[in-house]
């Protein structure tokens, strides 16, 4: 059979309940001899109590229907569920099902097959908690007014005095960070993977200071249940979907959308499909299995029944939990057409964005690849993390960027500020295709750090030579930047209160990738944490003590300013439609570089724009009374006095080292004369022209 050309359609794969009581549950499966359904009791899914034969329909598709007389049961619901697979050649697997709507607890290597088991479950039932509905960009004026903020479910609470601390039930249950995220401003929070991964004991739940069962999830064991290590009650099968809903809506309810961060590049090992059918869900390079990802077996998305898969998985969160958008891990290992195939499923109303690095096992005119425009499925609305913005501004994992001083990358910084998009002309611009990617700003999803390679307080204290107020300046400095520049934005989680990884000694020996934490000769040691000196830059299994969101700093002095500083300029970008043109033609007329020849156009970035083009605005926000803005980003580490016509009366300073936000600043160190502004060293200032 050649399986790049075969599609079942029909979308009764999985566990069916039917009108009679009975239970349908049915598999793709082509390349067997044989399926045995294995039922286990509901009170223990290592009891098997009933076995039969299912039987092969037309499609490679197996079904059974399981009835009373058979079973000695009226009622499975609960119950659990494996496949007994006999392969061609004869040899005996055992398989889950790919479409298990939610699981037993899992525990790696606790049984012999090591596969888990599937429970069956309505995702109707009462059990289930109240279905949300998915809001998706509704709460935005345009795709480009989205201000993201991604965090890990485990981390957001682990380290608050709390029962079920580093879950879903405790997430919706505290409320002070919730109204944290509101205070923020920002429009959705982006789940790191929530999807069920395979590495963690979902039954260790406690706060562990040196580490042993921790993940971000990108080690994915099934694409349509939840991870029980991030349920206060793994062992109920509902307990997982219930508490998911219950978080969802409680977001919704706070004007807050839901981002998944999904996986569908690989799975952690090839048993997950190949025990269920072999080469069929894959990517093969003759006989073998392509591990390109270097993180599990690829899966081979070009096969339609692996798009089927990914699109049956996106659509079941859309519609049973609420998810409001997707962001794709290594996305260049997904061909174009799944891509393309997806935006038609999902509509326009979900978000969808991923990681298009220049890292993919297809050839490249099949991967969506970032700086290979032809390539690239322009037109779909699917942002890209733009790693350009980052290592620009903010520099490399050892280099420094713009704002430490670096003006090797006042060019591409400037590409940043314009979204990357490919038809902005001027002379002070990088033209390189990797830094002028983006079709539309929409494709540009802009960050200065994200869960891999280090918090932005990190590399600040990794790379800059400064007291700590000093580093407070340059995050600021960081963050003015980021805020101000055209695309969408996402902001790791704790950013706004100096999120920090460290790695200290007693964690070190227990770490499994404790050589990817770093120190360099600048270090400051911060005073609530102790005599740390290494920062982690991949803590996907370090412990919670690296890990963890350090709620008491919102209460230190210097990053209560921190924090203030961030929901300022949120809520300064959400009320303008300026810092976030909806197209590259409005990015091209309202844009304008000024002090481009100046003497000091390599260490200071300005320009101009337009505030009347567009009057897009989310829920709740208005528009403030302003013509146009001048921005201007000082990356000197001395004040200047730069002169241009821009500088005149009627403006008022809504931005300066010290506060941002939609009021005037009233005391300010920054001077605006006619013609002449001074600006301090390391700082963002942003002028508003009153109408």
């Amino acid at each position: 059979m050649d399986l790049r050309k075969f599609l079942y359609k029909d979308d009764d794969l999985g566990v069916t309940f039917k009108e009679d009581g009975t239970i349908k549950i049915k598999v793709w499966a082509p390349n067997i001899k044989k399926i045995i359904l294995n039922l286990y009791s509901k009170y223990d899914s290592q009891r098997l109590i009933f076995s039969k034969n299912m039987s092969k329909l037309e499609d490679n598709v197996w079904s059974i229907i399981l009835k009373e007389r058979e079973t000695g049961y009226s009622n499975l619901d609960r119950f659990f569920y494996d496949f007994k697979v006999e392969h061609l050649d004869g040899t005996i697997k055992y398989a889950l099902d790919p479409y298990a709507k939610s699981m037993a607890s899992f525990v790696p290597g606790r049984d012999a097959n090591n596969i888990g088991r599937g429970a069956i479950v309505s995702m109707d039932s009462e059990d289930a908690g109240i279905k949300p509905t998915s809001i998706g960009v509704s709460n935005l004026g345009s795709p480009t007014d989205m201000v993201a903020y991604e965090i890990h479910i485990r981390d957001f609470t682990i380290d608050i005095d709390m029962g079920d601390a580093g879950t879903f039930k405790a997430f919706y249950e505290y409320d002070k960070g919730i109204e944290h995220l509101k205070e923020l401003g920002v429009t959705h929070v982006q789940f790191l993977p929530i999807q069920n991964y395979f590495t963690v004991d979902e039954g260790e739940k406690k706060y562990n200071e040196l580490g042993s069962s921790y993940n971000w999830g990108y080690d994915p064991h099934n694409y349509f249940t939840l991870e029980g290590w991030l349920a206060a009650d793994a062992e109920n099968p509902y307990g997982r979907i219930k508490e998911l809903r219950n978080l969802v809506n409680k977001l919704h309810e706070n004007g807050i959308g839901v981002i998944m961060d999904v996986v569908y590049n690989h799975t952690y090992n090839w048993d997950i499909f190949e025990n269920l059918t072999p080469g069929s869900y894959y990517r093969m390079f003759g006989e073998s299995i392509s591990g390109g990802t270097g993180a599990g077996a690829t899966l081979e998305s070009r096969n339609p029944m692996v798009r089927k898969l990914i699109i049956d998985s996106i659509n079941f969160f859309i519609d049973e939990y609420g998810i409001d958008g997707f962001r794709f891990d290594l996305m260049g290992f997904m061909d174009i057409e799944t891509m393309i195939e997806i935006r038609k499923a999902v509509g326009d109303n979900i978000i969808l964005q991923g990681e298009a690095w220049n890292f993919t096992d297809l050839p490249l005119n099949e991967a969506p690849v970032k700086g290979h425009i032809a390539n690239y499925p322009h037109g779909i609305n699917l942002g890209v993390f733009n790693d350009s913005t980052r290592d620009s501004y903010l520099g490399k994992i050892h280099e420094k960027g713009f704002i430490q001083g670096n003006y090797d990358f006042t060019d591409v910084c400037r590409a940043g500020i314009i979204g990357n998009i490919i038809d902005y002309y001027n002379k002070s611009v990088s033209i390189n295709l990797y830094h002028r990617f983006a079709y539309s700003p929409n494709e540009t999803l802009q960050y200065l750090s994200i869960h891999d390679g280090f918090t932005l307080w990190d590399k600040i204290n990794l790379s800059y030579d400064g007291t700590m107020k000093e580093r407070i300046h340059l995050a600021k400095f960081s963050l003015g930047m980021l805020l101000t520049s055209q695309g969408k934005v996402i902001i790791q989680g704790g950013t706004e209160i100096g999120l920090t990884k460290p790695l200290g000694a007693k964690q070190q020996p227990k770490d499994p990738e404790s050589d990817r934490a770093h120190t360099s000769e600048f270090i400051n040691l911060d005073d609530d944490i102790g005599n740390i000196t290494h920062y982690h830059e991949n803590s996907y299994s370090s412990s919670d003590f690296v890990n963890k969101i350090r709620w008491d700093r919102k209460e230190h002095i210097l990053f209560k300013g921190l924090h203030k500083y961030c929901a300022g300029l949120i809520k300064l970008r959400r009320c303008v439609n300026a810092f976030r043109y909806s197209t590259s033609e409005n990015i091209k007329k309202g844009l304008k570089f000024i002090l481009v020849d100046d003497f000091n156009a390599y260490r200071v970035i300005a320009y101009t724009l337009d505030n009347t083009i567009e009057y897009s605005y989310g829920v709740g926000v208005e528009r403030i009374p302003y013509s146009n803005f001048l921005v201007i980003h000082n990356a000197s580490f001395e004040t200047l006095k730069l002169k241009d016509e821009e500088f005149t009366h009627g403006v008022d300073i809504l931005v300066d080292s010290k506060h941002a936000g939609i009021i005037p600043i009233k005391s300010t160190e920054i001077v605006v004369e006619d013609g002449l502004l001074i600006i301090t060293a390391n700082t963002t200032v942003v002028l508003g022209v009153r109408e």
